[in-house]
């Protein structure tokens, strides 16, 4: 009994633990599927490890394995997506964003993070037409005005 209830205490913190870190989706203890087995979580918990530490270039290749176990698990799409965004891959990460919905279109993380992928899009296609000088002058400026438009609905 003592040590069931020493056991039941350490799981409580464990789960405490994890919970209160920052940007851990509650899918992180997700990862359901049955087939995949034990190393494909244990991938994916690295790559949720590392990107918590901001680690995303070791985070990556954590999530890339853990999909080539397990490729239609849809919270592994969504924290490779997000990984991919935040280290600059936008496009890569709007494709596992769509797949990830796909398999779960009820999915408010991947939601909320597509969301933010194509706010990095829009902010770096200003960033282009900036570099174009004064060749995109019109366009910058329609496309300011749309983010900043799109801002106001909010």
């Amino acid at each position: 009994m003592r040590y069931m209830i020493v056991v039941l205490t350490g799981m409580t913190l464990l789960a405490a633990g994890i919970c209160s870190a920052n940007e851990t989706p509650p899918q992180a203890m997700a990862v359901n599927d049955k087939a995949a087995g034990a190393q494909t979580v244990s991938l994916y918990d690295q790559g949720i490890a590392a990107g918590q530490a901001n680690d995303f270039q070791k985070a990556l290749p954590l999530f890339e394995q853990a999909l080539r176990q397990d490729p239609n698990n849809p919270d592994i799409l969504n924290m490779l997506a997000h990984t991919q965004r935040k280290i600059g891959l936008i496009d890569e990460a709007l494709a596992n964003y769509k797949k990830a919905l796909e398999l779960r279109p009820r999915f408010p993380e991947a939601r909320e993070y597509l969301g933010e992928a194509y706010v990095q899009a829009a902010l770096r296609e200003v960033e282009v037409l900036k570099s174009y000088g004064g060749d995109a002058k019109d366009e910058l400026e329609d496309l300011t005005n749309d983010i900043k438009e799109a801002g106001q609905k909010l």
